[in-house]
């Protein structure tokens, strides 16, 4: 087994291929796995000290929440994106999140407000100590999941959810842009709740849309240092 691979913490537990499949999705959403990088089962399965059919069994299933993929006479790779992909994650995220945003500026209640307030202080803070990556990832989705909640439309909501996994894999990626700027990811989340406060869903909408656009750029500029990076 090559040196230079990926390391992962052995099982010992009962639900096997459950728990391969939280691990290895954990390691493709906090970067020990990079887009584009091949899963081999005989080194996973060696890391986890399990055998090889839990493992592809697990891998499959990755594959069928769209952060894994399997190319014929290569194997399990981790899913990478073109600039077009980039945008199109993005794109239906701005049209789903925007119409999900004109229904809360409607409909959010004095505690939907107070625990959106509770999650944008909750990013801010762990931004400013400069927490793992991870941490803050799950903070900014958490705060975008609950507008598509409150929206209170379940064919929106599991629109947003099928790009769950590839919205975190791609904050993944560039999360770490925002250390150089650790106040940005409150200031943009706060402008949004304190337009949604204000019931004014235009600007609430067009910060969303600058913000969700900013991700984008960053995505397709960290995705392509990345990818120049693999040819050298």
């Amino acid at each position: 087994m090559s040196s230079q691979a990926p390391q992962l913490q052995p099982l010992n537990v009962l639900n096997l291929r459950q728990h391969i499949n939280q691990r290895i999705r954990d390691a493709i959403l906090d970067g020990t796995y990079k887009p584009g990088q091949r899963l081999v089962e005989t080194f996973i399965a060696e890391q986890l000290d399990v055998s090889r059919a839990p493992v592809r069994e697990a891998l499959s299933a990755l594959e069928q929440e769209g952060v894994v993929i399997h190319v014929p006479r290569r194997g399990y790779l981790v899913v990478d994106f073109t600039d077009k992909d980039i945008e199109e994650v993005y794109s239906l995220r701005l049209l789903l999140e925007v119409g999900a945003l004109e229904r809360v500026v409607k409909c959010a209640t004095e505690q939907d407000l107070a625990e959106m307030q509770c999650l944008v202080d909750d990013l801010g803070e762990a931004a400013m100590q400069k927490q793992d990556a991870n941490s803050i990832v799950t903070l900014d989705m958490a705060f975008h999941e609950f507008i598509c909640r409150v929206a209170d439309h379940s064919r929106l909501y599991s629109a947003w959810d099928s790009l769950r996994l590839q919205t975190r894999l791609l904050l993944g990626v560039t999360s770490k842009t925002h250390y150089d700027h650790p106040e940005q990811p409150k200031k943009w989340h706060q402008d949004i709740l304190d337009a949604i406060c204000d019931k004014d869903a235009k600007r609430a909408g067009a910060i969303l849309t600058e913000h969700i656009l900013d991700a984008q750029y960053r995505a397709t500029e960290a995705l392509g240092k990345l990818h120049s990076s693999n040819l050298e």
